[in-house]
């Protein structure tokens, strides 16, 4: 379900582009906002970064907490105990 309801806005904007090759400018105005507005959300998205890789041996255990932003920009920290 939730897969489906992530393919809408795409499944939307190609059936406005279907509709706009008929010629009608109003579909093809809309057609040419939803894909603006599509590479806006697209571009605007946040990328994850990675702050900890690292292989666990048995019995070592990794604790995650969230510190508060300083000044570099960073707000989570990892530690392997």
């Amino acid at each position: 379900m939730a897969k489906r309801l992530r393919r809408m806005p795409a499944r939307a904007t190609d059936a406005l582009w279907r509709r706009a090759r008929t010629g009608n400018g109003v579909w093809l105005a809309a057609a040419i906002m939803a894909s603006g507005l599509r590479l806006l959300v697209r571009w605007s998205k946040r990328e994850r970064e990675v702050i900890y890789r690292g292989e666990l041996a048995a019995g070592e255990r990794l604790m995650i907490r969230h510190v508060p932003p300083d000044g570099d920009g960073g707000s989570s920290a990892a530690e392997v105990a």
